[in-house]
């Protein structure tokens, strides 16, 4: 994980190529193993194009920091 993001509930992602805006709303562990985590966050999207199936999704963090490293996603902290 990059060591210069930190993701909390509350933070906004934007995907400007499609303009589609993702609320963060609760991190959780997928395996439930407190031996190997595996860490994902719940989204809510929101925009123009946002169908009511997909509003809702998650995403592995370590997929949504590769999104953010890479420019795909912006990262907009909430405080």
């Amino acid at each position: 994980m990059d060591e210069d993001i930190f993701l909390t509930p509350g933070d906004i992602l934007v995907h400007y190529d499609i303009n589609e805006i993702g609320l963060l709303l609760n991190r959780f562990d997928v395996l439930k193993d407190d031996n190997w985590p595996l860490w994902a966050w719940d989204i809510l999207w929101v925009g123009r194009d946002a169908q009511d199936h997909g509003r809702y999704q998650a995403f592995t963090e370590e997929g949504l920091m590769g999104l953010i490293i890479s420019g795909v996603f912006v990262h907009y902290k909430s405080t």
